[in-house]
């Protein structure tokens, strides 16, 4: 049987994203045209590739077959254009604003000292980017994330300037930033866990939110208050003493940075990449 690449290739988005609609913009094409190349697919082969459910579409057992095969057949084809493109040294990382300014691109500069053959464009939202070209790094909930994709256990702890800390008293009452996650099937920060492990010593905070740990961290900085996030987002402005923290009695969490696929594996430049960090940020 004869199959168009471009059937393969509307097929595979449809199954990694697990939405017509969502791989028809992926593909620049209209949903009726990957609904088309799907009907046409299944027509040939004799089976349902995808059960279809309002506005959701699940794969059946032949499709995850399928699925299997082709995700593999157009990785080992990109990483062929890859290393034809002029541009194959370029790595796309997708992840948080708060772990793009705070972490990734302060030491990026590092990473290009040494591997100066890899151009590293970075781009932020707080949404996991699902393609193969690009490796996303996200905040996660460890308990549901494998090792293989683990980069980073969190742990917390309260900050502030050096001076904040010193006039506390003359605060009634000072503010301590939190974070409330965009995404809300993100464990909570262990705030609770925090006051228990440091006696409940906070008489007269006022407590704030941010959906993003980097607002508190600059208003902190500032001198406006305290804030609680993780170890990791800090660490700069902890060597630098521009933050320090409350106590040295950090609290772990249920929260993570990880790698959502291990499609990374597949290519030389992204599996480089991944071990740097991992070394970097532990």
């Amino acid at each position: 049987m004869n199959a168009s690449l471009q059937a393969i290739r509307v097929f595979e988005a449809a199954a990694r994203l697990g939405s017509f609609k969502d791989a028809a913009e992926e593909l620049s094409i209209t949903s009726a045209g990957v609904s088309h190349h799907i009907s046409n697919l299944e027509q040939r082969l004799g089976v349902s590739l995808f059960t279809r459910k309002n506005r959701k579409v699940i794969l059946t057992v032949e499709g995850h077959q399928l699925a299997q095969a082709t995700t593999a057949g157009l990785q080992q084809i990109q990483r062929a254009l890859d290393n034809l493109k002029q541009d194959a040294s370029r790595l796309n990382i997708d992840t948080t604003s708060s772990f793009a300014a705070l972490v990734l691109i302060p030491l990026l500069h590092d990473f290009n000292n040494v591997h100066q053959n890899i151009d590293v464009e970075v781009s932020t939202g707080e949404t996991a980017v699902a393609k193969i070209t690009t490796l996303s790094i996200r905040l996660g909930d460890a308990s549901l994330v494998e090792q293989s994709s683990l980069l980073k256990r969190e742990y917390f702890n309260l900050y502030g300037t050096s001076s904040f800390i010193r006039s506390m008293q003359q605060h009634a009452p000072y503010i301590v930033y939190l974070t409330k996650w965009k995404n809300r099937k993100l464990p909570d920060s262990p705030w609770s866990e925090w006051l228990l492990a440091n006696d409940g010593s906070l008489q007269n905070a006022e407590i704030r939110y941010f959906d993003q740990e980097l607002y508190g961290i600059y208003e902190a900085i500032a001198g406006r208050g305290l804030v609680f996030c993780s170890e990791t987002l800090v660490s700069d402005f902890v060597k630098a003493k521009a933050l320090q923290p409350m106590s040295h009695q950090s609290v772990g969490s249920r929260l993570c940075y990880y790698i959502p696929t291990q499609s990374w594996q597949h290519s030389t430049k992204m599996q480089t990449f991944v071990d740097w960090l991992r070394a970097s940020i532990n």
